[in-house]
């Protein structure tokens, strides 16, 4: 996988969206009391809902961590205002589909964990993080991509702080053929082309 595609490439699916908010419902539900014909509605209607798996997730690797420098040309350890590593993705996954034709939606909860630092050239004890979060099929092409920001306090002399970010809840779409392990979940952080370079050079000079 072209990790520069995740980074810099936006797509939409129809019928794939973002629900930023998660709205509560409350359902009346009618039930003539005759007949069996009315038992069988109301078992099959409380009987144990459909749990689908969530997608698999990644980190992609070239965007896995972010430093920024202070204003200037310095680009040694004490030019660095903040830095950032994403350390992992948590989803959280809610089928909405017909246990008999398998169609309808899945909601997905996804947030970034990032273990944010703060560097000798940080006056304002504050970092601001972009970072995106991608879905794409089994082949790795890109059906929905959407950048967002995660912005850091540091407390006192604090430098170090393990974050996460506000949850962002996707809609996918579920059919027998394709259901929700059809999909992959990626996230990086959003970089510039010096950011990219920086990250690619580092991995080079991790000792294998």
């Amino acid at each position: 996988m072209n990790p520069t595609i995740l980074v810099n490439r936006r797509a939409a699916l129809r019928g794939f969206f973002r629900r930023p908010v998660r709205a509560a419902a409350t359902v009346a539900l009618v039930v003539a009391l005759g007949g069996c014909g009315a038992y069988d509605y109301a078992a099959d209607v409380f009987s144990k809902p459909l749990v689908l798996p969530c997608p698999k997730s990644w980190v992609v690797a070239d965007a896995a961590n972010l430093t920024q420098f202070r204003e200037g040309t310095g680009r040694d350890l004490i030019d660095i205002d903040y830095d950032g590593e994403i350390t992992g993705i948590e989803l959280g996954c809610v089928t909405n589909a017909d246990k008999k034709t398998l169609v309808g939606t899945m909601d997905v909860e996804v947030q970034i964990l990032v273990n944010a630092t703060r560097g000798p050239a940080n006056r304002d004890r504050k970092g601001k993080f972009g970072y995106f979060v991608s879905v794409t099929d089994k082949d790795l092409k890109v059906l929905y991509r959407e950048a967002f920001s995660l912005a850091v306090d540091f407390p006192g002399n604090r430098t170090r702080l393990l974050v996460r970010s506000r949850p962002v809840t996707l809609q996918i779409p579920i059919q027998p053929k394709k259901s929700s392990d059809y999909f992959r979940v990626f996230a990086g952080f959003t970089l510039s082309h010096e950011q990219l370079e920086f990250n690619r050079k580092r991995q080079q000079n991790v000792p294998k």
